[in-house]
């Protein structure tokens, strides 16, 4: 097999075209991949196969960017990747070259032989002085995946019969909120419909880490996690702090919700005996915007909970379980001490923690209000577009917590951000178990041809598009939609629904500074492993 196209020289022309997530550059980046698939004799001869298509009310004005090599016969295969990267600020002195490989690489090196310190930094120079690395912000997350997928599309493009069609997809938007992929779901379902393709397979081409030998970061990933942000709107009872025994301090309530969270083996999913990462707390903050002598009477607390094997409603019932264990735990102990300090009749003495979902309190609230649903959307019409969703969320919860009468202390759970669907290749599934042991096969046969051996790993522990190409339980979405305050978090299409994994370059340091491809995987093991991939799949 020859594979005309560099994939190095492709890496590096994609990481000169700086595409920071919500920046001008993401934005723009599509004409770079439309020139850089353009040259390919096949979309001269049929330009009509090479488009892109703009995401729905993004206010960045961003695109998909789509190239459609077609054969005979109806079966096809997706090679996917985002285009979209983190910031560079944390190159410092070497931000000017950040996105110039060429430029940056021996800068690097002058850098570290001077003040290389810890081992990673020793590492680093070692790896850049051997030859074998490519560094630059984006090199490896994920322009070289990228850069392999259109080696993999050339290399099919160039055969003389092509059996079956091969669509690359590049999306916007995988390192903030998946944008590109949520609309690329629906678009790969409706593109078969009017082509009368048949997708047999996604190779989704993220990156991975791996500072060791490379063992770990030559693997095929049959899953990927799924992340909640899982939150709690807590409510005390509030009072002037010189009679403190007559409230319920919120903060104290929100630190034992947070003590009961973190890091909790409960909440940890460790489905099909796998060890999942364990929740972690990102916020935790009372809702009081000025300052006096009164105790705060609101908090609000955002867990990331990720999953591999649990769906969405079970993670809120353990979490809902966790919440009122904890809160019982928390008036137990004011009690305790009110009494210690000759109090009796304190208000920790008169109080029931009440823990609820959103979806729970919304009801609450509907038999409270008339109308409330239009009361609900009039409101959240009305906040500030520039909210952040988790923010937002704790808006429209306190909300609806107004409408409802409710008194605390009490804790609404739910979700207050983009939901991302774990999803996996199911052996019990006849389509997706043929497509397992297909990939098995190929990626064994083809590895020992070229000399190398591809790991295999049930999970993509890092979040990634493969939440949107896989499959998902709609009665799952349909519960994770039912506790989302914000109605822009909502999941309105359901992933595609196809046999999916990941295969991509590994290296080192992504997202930081020394960010670096491995050369020879990344470069060329990886873009043939794709196109025996795909040769496979439309046999």
């Amino acid at each position: 097999m020859t594979i005309d196209v560099s994939a190095r020289d492709v890496t590096i022309e994609l990481v000169r075209a700086a595409s920071v997530t919500n920046t001008a550059g993401e934005q723009a980046f599509p004409e770079t991949l439309l020139r850089v698939l353009g040259r390919l004799p096949y979309f001269q001869a049929h330009p009509e196969d090479l488009w892109t298509q703009p995401i729905e009310n993004d206010p960045y004005g961003r695109r998909n960017v789509y190239a459609l090599v077609r054969g005979d016969g109806p079966a096809g295969v997706v090679l996917t990747g985002h285009y979209d990267v983190v910031s560079a600020a944390n190159y410092g002195p070497h931000a000017d070259v950040a996105f110039d490989p060429e430029a940056l690489l021996p800068r690097l090196i002058a850098d570290l032989r001077v003040n290389a310190r810890s081992e990673a930094e020793r590492r680093a120079l070692h790896d850049l002085e051997s030859g074998d690395f490519l560094p630059g912000r984006g090199a490896l997350d994920m322009k070289a995946g990228l850069a392999a997928g259109i080696a993999a599309l050339a290399e099919f493009a160039a055969r003389p019969a092509r059996r079956g069609n091969v669509l690359f997809a590049a999306v916007a938007d995988e390192e903030v909120s998946s944008h590109g992929a949520r609309q690329a779901a629906p678009e790969l379902r409706a593109l078969a419909e009017r082509e009368g393709l048949d997708w047999r397979l996604v190779i989704n081409l993220d990156a991975t880490g791996d500072n060791g030998d490379g063992s770990a970061g030559q693997a095929v990933y049959l899953g990927t996690a799924g992340k909640l942000l899982v939150s709690a709107f807590v409510v005390g009872v509030d009072t002037h702090a010189g009679y403190s025994l007559d409230g319920v301090n919120v903060n104290f309530l929100a630190s034992e919700l947070t003590r009961a969270f973190e890091f909790s083996p409960e909440l940890t999913d460790r489905s099909a005996g796998i060890m999942g990462t364990p929740p972690t707390v990102l916020r935790q903050q009372d809702l009081k915007t000025y300052y006096d002598v009164t105790t705060p009477a609101r908090a609000w607390l955002c867990v990331n909970a990720l999953t591999h094997g649990l769906d969405a409603a079970t993670v809120l019932d353990r979490f809902k379980a966790s919440a009122q264990a904890a809160l019982d735990d928390a008036l137990d102990t004011l009690r305790r001490r009110a009494e210690a300090l000759g109090e009796t009749r304190s208000a920790a003495h008169g109080a029931t923690p009440l823990v609820l979902t959103y979806a729970d309190l919304l009801e609450r609230a509907r038999q409270q209000v008339p109308d409330l649903d239009a009361a609900l959307t009039a409101y959240d019409a009305g906040l500030d577009p520039q909210l952040d969703l988790p923010t937002r969320s704790a808006h429209l919860t306190g909300w609806l917590w107004d409408a409802s009468g409710l008194l605390g202390p009490a804790a609404v759970l739910g979700f207050a951000s983009l939901h991302y669907p774990n999803t996996t290749l199911d052996s019990r599934n006849p389509t997706e178990a043929q497509a397992l042991d297909l990939v098995r096969a190929t990626l064994r046969e083809k590895g020992a041809e070229l000399g190398v051996t591809i790991s295999e790993r049930p999970i993509f522990t890092g979040i990634s598009d493969m939440s949107w190409f896989g499959t998902a339980d709609s009665a799952d979405i349909a519960a994770v939609n039912a506790n989302t305050p914000a109605p822009a978090a909502h999941i309105h299409a359901p992933p595609a629904g196809l046999p999916c994994i990941n295969l991509g370059p590994w290296g080192r340091d992504y997202h930081q500074w020394l960010e670096r491809a491995y050369a020879p995987y990344s470069f060329g093991t990886l873009p043939r492993l794709v196109s025996a991939l795909t040769e496979a799949f439309l046999r």
